[in-house]
């Protein structure tokens, strides 16, 4: 075997090591389920399109180390220190809007008890504030956004911290503490593609 071969030989096994590489981020990079709806909150009905994709669930370590900048964060104010521990976490999907740019998920936790089927969501940076010219009010907390996706039989309501509190639940997770849901952000329904809904 020439030199010529083995570089030959070589060469493709490190292309095909590449494509399969990629095929398998853009595998991974398929969100768990997607929802989609509208909002009532931009100025214009045409702007109102909300879709939300969910790649995954935060694991248990990230979701503390979350929680716990959050605590300090209440103390402190330092939005700069939490948004730096925000960034070092895994993307968990994103929140898309009609603005030019979505909006990162840094925590996610899901329950998924009958009388209790909800998502919360942690997104940054704030919620309305990458157009804040699109929307009917605007949001002065920049660096983070709490959403709560909460259904109702084939539909999905979404509540924000743009209009309810942060609180922590029994088991020390981020929550909205009204869960009355009289002030709603969005109206969503399952919009996941069927092959990715055989997958999972």
């Amino acid at each position: 075997m020439t030199a010529f071969t083995v570089f030959s030989f070589a060469r493709r096994v490190l292309l095909l090591g590449t494509l399969l590489a990629a095929c398998h981020s853009t595998y991974a990079a398929n969100p768990l389920f997607t929802l989609k709806g509208e909002t009532l909150d931009t100025r214009l009905p045409s702007e109102a399109e909300v879709r939300i994709s969910v790649l995954g669930i935060s694991p248990p370590e990230e979701a503390r180390a979350v929680v716990d900048a959050y605590r300090q964060f209440q103390t402190d104010q330092n939005a700069a220190a939490l948004t730096q521990l925000l960034q070092q976490q895994t993307t968990q999907g994103y929140v898309f809007t009609r603005e030019a740019t979505g909006y990162t998920i840094k925590y996610a936790w899901q329950s998924e008890t009958p009388l209790d089927r909800r998502l919360v969501l942690l997104v940054t940076p704030g919620l309305k504030t990458r157009n804040p010219y699109l929307w009917k009010q605007r949001n002065d907390a920049t660096a983070f956004s709490l959403l709560e996706v909460r259904w109702q039989g084939d539909e999905a309501l979404v509540t924000s911290s743009t209009d309810y509190p942060i609180g922590l639940d029994l088991q020390g997770r981020l929550e909205l503490l009204d869960d009355s849901a009289q002030k709603v952000f969005a109206r969503v329904r399952d919009a996941t593609p069927y092959y990715l809904q055989e997958r999972s």
